[in-house]
Order: structure tokens, then sequence, then C-alpha cells
């Protein structure tokens, strides 16, 4: 009789005892998280004062010693050799110039969790609009929805090359940058009515192979003097942190949702 009466008891002790392993495995867990996501903020942090520190000294001081030696240039006979030799040498250090500032976006690979993503986007949309002086603007289509953070860091990644090439290469005289969460893909186009390529863009084996990790897609639509179009095109269910579906309200809640940034 005493057994049986202890017995609920000893399950209560034993189901307390079971909670309590739960709890501090979920204790453990955020904790390790924490850290983590601490490491991570201290990683970003680092590299935004490297960053930082590039821009306003090297590359802002290497800017006024081009500009300098063009004005040396230009005191010297146009058809002179030395003028020639000058120029060419300006023309390369042109292009150190604009790979800094490539690897200073690079560095500064902000944090995109959940909805941030887009504003991330239009943050380095209006810092390459104010390096080249370029207008850009950001129009976003549907009911944004938050993307899972792995996934928008490649998604960044992928869109702030695309960028880059269109500020950089195209000679264009404005760049777009479109989201549209649609309920099965999530699409990203990034458009310049610029001269148009001959050739791949630099960097397109590296997104594709983003690309490939989000089972997505890149492709790189170009026409001569008529600009140059990017597309990368996400399975939903890859990327966004809530399923969503499809239909007829979805598509037309898309359409509803568009809105426009200008940088």
């Amino acid at each position: 009789m005493s057994s049986y009466s202890q017995t609920p008891i000893f399950l209560l002790l034993g189901l307390l005892l079971a909670c309590l392993s739960f709890v501090a495995a979920f204790v453990i867990c955020l904790r390790r998280l924490r850290r983590g996501y601490e490491a991570r903020m201290r990683q970003l942090a680092e590299r935004e004062r490297v960053a930082t520190g590039l821009h306003d000294t090297l590359l802002q001081s290497m800017q006024g010693l081009i500009l300098r030696f063009h004005g040396v240039s230009h005191r010297l006979a146009a058809d002179s050799a030395e003028r020639a030799t000058i120029e060419h040498i300006l023309d390369q250090a042109d292009e150190v110039l604009a790979e800094g500032r490539h690897q200073i976006l690079a560095l500064r690979m902000p944090v995109v969790y959940g909805d941030n993503l887009s504003q991330a986007l239009a943050a380095i949309g209006q810092s390459l609009q104010d390096n080249f002086n370029t207008p850009f603007r950001m129009v976003v289509g549907g009911r944004p929805t938050a993307i899972s953070g792995d996934r928008g860091e490649e998604i960044y990644s992928i869109a702030r090359e695309a960028l880059y090439n269109a500020f950089q290469h195209a000679q264009a005289d404005s760049v777009e940058l479109e989201l549209v969460y649609g309920c099965e893909f999530f699409l990203l186009y990034v458009r310049d009515d610029g001269k148009g390529m001959e050739q791949p863009p630099d960097g397109l084996a590296g997104m594709r192979a983003r690309a490939a990790r989000l089972a997505a897609t890149v492709e790189v639509l170009s026409l001569p003097e008529q600009g140059t179009e990017v597309i990368l095109k996400v399975p939903g269910q890859i990327c966004y942190q809530t399923p969503r579906h499809g239909g007829w309200q979805c598509r037309l809640a898309a359409w509803l949702g568009r809105t426009e940034h200008h940088g």
C-alpha cells in the first residue's frame, strides 16, 4: 500500500527532473547562441572600424594624390611622352582606388537578419551613390517578409557585387534595385541604363556560387547601349523564415505593396 501511494510522487519527481533538465539544456543553448552572436558582433565592429579607417585615411589620401597628379599632367604638353606616361599611371591608380572601395564594401558586411535586408541594401546603394555620384533608387514589391539569417547574408553579398559592378563599370546615368517578396520566390533585380557589356561581369562566378548554396539562380541580361539587368531568384521556402502560401490574394498583395525608395 505504501509503495502504491508513493508512485505518483516518484512520477512527479521524475517529471520535475525532466523539466529541469530540459530548462538547463535550453539555458545552455541560449548562452551558446548569445556568445556566438556577441562574437559575431565584435567581429563586425572590428571590420567596420578597419573599413572606416581605410576609407578615411588611405583612400581619401590616395584620391587627393590622384587629383594632384592630374593637375600636374594637365600642365604638360598634350602630345608629350611624359603626359602619356602619367595618364597611364593615373588610370592604373583609379583601378586600384576602385578595388579598394570594393574591398571596403566587403568589409562593411552588416548583420542581415529578419526584416532588415531591405534597409541594409538601401544603405549600400546610398553609399555607392555618394561614392560614384550616380543616382540610385530602390523599389520594394510585395509584403516584406523576414529572411533567414544565413540566407540574408548570401543575398546581401550577391546584391552588393551586382550593385558595385553597375556603379563601377556600366557608365550608367542611374542604377535601380528592385526587391520582390513573392509567394513562391524572392526576386532581386539590379538594373542600369549604361553601355551594356560584351562579357560576363566581374564576380559573376562568385555570385552564382553563392546562389547555388541557396538553390537559387542568377541571370544576366544585357544589350549594347541599353543597360544591364542582373536577376536573382531564390525559392521562398529556402529564404523566408515563415512559409508563405500562394494564390491570387498573394499576387494581389504583391502588386499593391510595391513601394519605391530613392537614394
